[in-house]
């Protein structure tokens, strides 16, 4: 009588909620009948479990989305609908220009991208070298329904599923033809357009099912300059040069005309522009001192919210070989193409700029070199020339505008079989096999950047036009780089990087006895992975004459091979424990172990108290074993310096590892020049996590739902670099000799390499709070109403020690409060949804985590406070009945709200764009949209 009256209980808010109905698939709504008489209640695969049941809620807490839900957000991109809801994290968007590549990932918890599991109708979706997900790479129109699994399961599902699991589950079952276009734009800044185009057409037979699906997507630019928020940011490199020289290097000539123009610094270093408006001339009277006002506005060049174009092509079908055999198979295809847009390149030559940049020398008898004498980038390279000791190398800026804006052109290819069979070994037990092969390749076209070996030999003595070279004047006005210089100095790079991915499993699943509560439920599942990949970079780039940072290429692979077993034992009819176990072996590192277990337990038919402890792990990605060598050019101080900015003495007699730099060695620029290595011999991450709540279902109030679940998670031995700056102190203090084997020095005491390794040494520790609460309301003569409320509570959100709850970080902000409530209405052909978006206040990191230089971020207008955020989505769907057609109106942001700003400009900000991407509205406008489907 308990297990029918809660089965009844789920049916019934299966119907009333239109979430659980399409979780059931409909079959169990059929099958269920309150009287619970001979009718066989069919059993189904939950989210986070391989054992089938009965009931929807288990001990693990879901969050289901079915595809009214999804098409009533009025959103385009599965990407950006996982990033709004309140358990989600900051994730890449298709809003990061500086950095972004077009995808959109999925956080849960604010743990990670990589540390959350990505399936498609329960199997896993090809990643990144980095284990992330481009969620843009499954088209929304094929989409049943989202689950999220708010729970560690790697002891279920593998590798990943530390923070939880996104299921998505595609259509099925669908006959006839379907045509939905949509399209909408920004309102007031008429920008921002967005554009689909989707065909489905399925059939369904006695025997078998075929469904295909084409879908197109574009998506239109806003720009950074069209909102004042983001319209300013400013860059010391001008689009007219500037130039440092210490004068008393020079010869007599040159100091009496530096002198002539203005004063040096006090230390000795004449700091100047070369003048607006002298076209082509060059001479020591085209200089003039510079200002603060010589800055470049950076701002304008840049993409808020960035393009794409996507095109998809999906097929899935079964047939029935026979009563107990079917085969089943889909094919999924997306091409992407993306780009991202920034200011033209900066040039800067110099050893203040990094090894790289110090490289090149402006010969004395260059055409356009000014000074007539060699201008060094190197202090090596100008003492072997005769220069004394101390010499200090020149240091020139210039932004290349007559080269154009930078443009970084993805295109992405994604793809992804599975073939598979499910079969019945009798009533109790049934069993899948199954292969899927996927692969991704990205080609990456980047215009705009500069070939440092030839910008050398430009500024040569010896480039004339009898061995091809062109002369490249830096020292006249804006606009005095020839079209002719530009070609010679300019290339486009083109990298590749790509993934595959084989994945073999077999699951069987069913009832090992009886106990005196039910059957004794088991899965038990094997599953092979193999993953290889790479990344080839442009030549130029390898080889480090580009004016981007040098990387090596990437060529690795692994496999991971897996078995797991889960149990479901009902010790009494009101409590069940599920405990599961994974063995892993991976051909990297080893072996390791994940176990759960879960717990239900009913006191009463209205309520459910469940549970989980979980083990977790995340086996360390193709990048973070095998990825080439990258440079990178932090600002940070050597702690084996002999002298400080203003040449006072500095003692370092207590730093043995500083015993072999040079006396008098002053480092040479503020950025160190250092590899991120990858690391061969990493351990997979490790995780613990718990859950504790409830589900009641008042029965005195049909249609109500209210949940409460707690959760801790913590992660050990996360992967991340060891720290450049903890490398250099642990070498020069002694406390970790073999810290120096990682330092590179020059003859003159200067770091030329530093290798940053990963590790596993971080944790991360979250734990918070989820309320959910839903209720519909009796019928009425206005027609049926449903509120729901979802709401997560951080109560720590600590990395590494650091507790950032709270805390608005950039890009990457992490509010203790997000929620959203949503209302909807149905009468007849007609329907209306309202949705509320919540984030709660946030505290800027300047002021957290610097509280003695509050005065500073005060008076330069920093902002301590973000106020809470709350963005209203609106829209009314018309269900034309003669032609089986609907038509959807909606508006995001109704009242066009805006995020504060982080700072008067971007300078002030720890954000790309003055506010965070990931958080608050990119288009800070009224979003309007029109979508149209029809079927027949």
């Amino acid at each position: 009588m308990h297990k029918n009256n809660l089965l009844a209980k789920s049916v019934r808010f299966a119907l009333i909620g239109g979430v659980a109905a399409t979780a059931l698939n409909v079959p169990l709504v059929m099958a269920a009948d309150e009287a619970g008489a001979d009718k066989k209640v069919e059993r189904i695969e939950v989210t986070g479990s391989r054992i089938k049941r009965t009931d929807m809620e288990a001990a693990s807490p879901v969050l289901s989305m079915n595809r009214d839900e999804i098409e009533a957000t009025g959103m385009i991109s599965v990407g950006d609908i996982l990033q709004t809801i309140p358990a989600a994290g900051s994730a890449l968007n298709t809003a990061f220009n500086n950095g972004g590549d077009g995808s959109t990932n999925m956080d849960l918890r604010n743990l990670g991208s990589q540390r959350l599991l990505v399936l498609v109708n329960g199997k896993r979706w090809i990643s990144s070298l980095g284990s992330t997900v481009d969620l843009n790479t499954i088209p929304t129109s094929t989409i049943e329904r989202i689950d999220v699994l708010k729970d560690g399961a790697s002891a279920v599902y593998g590798s990943d599923a530390i923070a939880g699991v996104v299921n998505i589950i595609t259509r099925k079952n669908f006959e006839g033809v379907e045509v939905s276009v949509y399209g909408g734009q920004n309102a007031k800044y008429d920008d921002g357009r967005q554009y689909t185009a989707d065909f489905t057409v399925g059939s369904v037979s006695e025997k078998g099912g075929l469904l295909f699906n084409m879908a197109h997507v574009t998506q239109q630019p806003i720009w950074a300059g069209d909102r004042d928020i983001s319209d300013t940011g400013y860059s010391s490199t001008a689009d007219n040069t500037r130039i440092r020289v210490k004068g008393s290097q020079l010869n007599q000539a040159n100091q009496d005309a530096l002198a002539a123009i203005g004063k040096p610094n006090s230390s000795g270093i004449y700091d100047y522009m070369s003048k607006e408006g002298t076209g082509a001339n060059v001479g020591m009277d085209q200089f003039r001192p510079r200002t603060g006002s010589d800055v470049y506005n950076f701002a304008p060049d840049n993409y808020l919210s960035t393009p794409q174009n996507r095109n998809s092509f999906y097929v899935q079908g079964f047939y029935d070989i026979s009563d107990n055999l079917r085969v089943v198979s889909d094919f999924m295809m997306t091409n992407r193409k993306s780009s991202q847009e920034l200011a033209p390149m900066p040039l800067t030559l110099g050893a203040s700029f990094g090894a790289a940049a110090s490289r090149v020398d402006i010969g004395g008898n260059n055409i356009y070199n000014p000074f007539g004498e060699t201008l060094y980038g190197d202090s090596a390279r100008a003492v072997a020339n005769g220069k004394p000791v101390g010499y200090v190398p020149y240091a020139l800026q210039r932004r290349m505008v007559e080269a154009g804006s930078r443009q970084y052109n993805q295109n992405d290819t994604t793809y992804r079989a599975m073939v598979g069979l499910e079969g019945n070994i009798n009533d109790n037990w049934s069993w899948t096999a199954s292969y899927i092969y996927g692969q991704n390749n990205q080609d990456v076209l980047t215009t705009g950047l500069l070939n440092l070996t030839r910008i050398n030999q430009a500024l040569g003595d010896n480039c004339n036009a009898s061995n091809g070279c062109v002369a490249l004047n830096l020292f006249g006005g804006p606009g005095s780089v020839t079209q002719d210089m530009v070609d010679y100095i300019t290339f486009d790079s083109v990298s590749r990087s790509g993934l595959t991915m084989k994945d073999y499993t077999f699951n069987i699943a069913g009832d090992l006895f009886d106990l005196p509560a039910g059957p004794v439920g088991l899965a038990f599942g094997l599953e092979r992975r193999e993953e290889s990949g790479f990344d080839t970079p442009d030549p130029l780039t390898v080889t480090g004459e580009s004016s981007g940072n040098q990387r090596d290429a990437t060529s690795g692979g692994f496999r991971l091979d897996e078995a797991y077993a889960e149990l479901a034992i009902p010790v009494i009819e009101s409590l069940l424990i599920t405990p599961a176990v994974r063995v892993s072996d991976h051909d990297a590192y080893g072996n390791n172990t994940t176990g759960k277990v879960g717990a239900e337990f009913r006191p009463m038919d209205d309520m459910l108290l469940r549970g989980t402890w979980a083990q977790g792990y995340r086996a360390p990605s193709i990048s973070d074993l095998y990825a080439g060598s990258a440079d990178s050019y932090p600002t940070w101080n050597d702690p084996c310096n002999t002298r400080d900015s203003k040449g006072n003495v500095l003692n370092i007699s207590g730093l043995p590892g500083c015993a072999g730099v040079p006396d008098g060695y002053r480092q040479a620029n503020t950025q160190i020049r250092i590899s991120q290595v990858s690391s061969p011999d990493l351990k997979p991450e490790t995780s613990e996590s718990y859950t504790f709540g409830t589900v009641y279902n008042p029965s005195w109030l049909e249609g109500a739902e209210f949940t409460v679940d707690y959760y801790n998670i913590k992660v050990e031995d996360a992967i991340g670099r060891y720290g450049h700056t903890t490398i250099a102190r642990e070498c020069a203090t002694g406390d970790k000799v073999s810290s120096c084997d990682k330092i590179d020095r020059d003859s003159l005491g200067n770091i030329v390499d530093l290798r940053n390794f990963l590790q596993n040494a971080g944790t991360y520790e979250v734990e918070g709070i989820d309320f959910f609460t839903a209720y519909r309301f009796p019928e009425t003569s206005f027609g049926s109403f449903k509120t729901s409320l979802d709401l997560a509570y951080v109560l720590g959100n600590e990395f590494d020690g650091e507790d950032r709850a709270g805390i608005q970080y950039g890009d990457g902000g992490f509010p203790e409060l997000k929620g959203s409530l949503n209302i909807d209405w149905a009468m007849g052909d007609w329907d209306a949804h309202w949705k509320m978006r919540y984030v709660g206040e946030l505290t800027s990191d300047f002021y957290a985590n610097d509280p003695a230089n509050y005065d500073f971020y005060k008076d330069n207008g920093y902002r301590e406070t973000f106020s809470a955020y709350m963005v209203h989505n609106v829209s009314v769907g018309y269900n034309i009945e003669d032609y089986n057609t609907k038509v959807s109106l909606g508006i995001n942001n109704l009242f066009a709200t805006e995020p504060q700003a982080e700072g008067p400009t971007n300078n002030e900000a720890l954000s790309s764009n003055n506010f965070s991407v990931t958080e608050y509205d990119v288009n800070m406008d009224r979003f309007i949209y029109l979508r149209a489907t029809t079927k027949f």
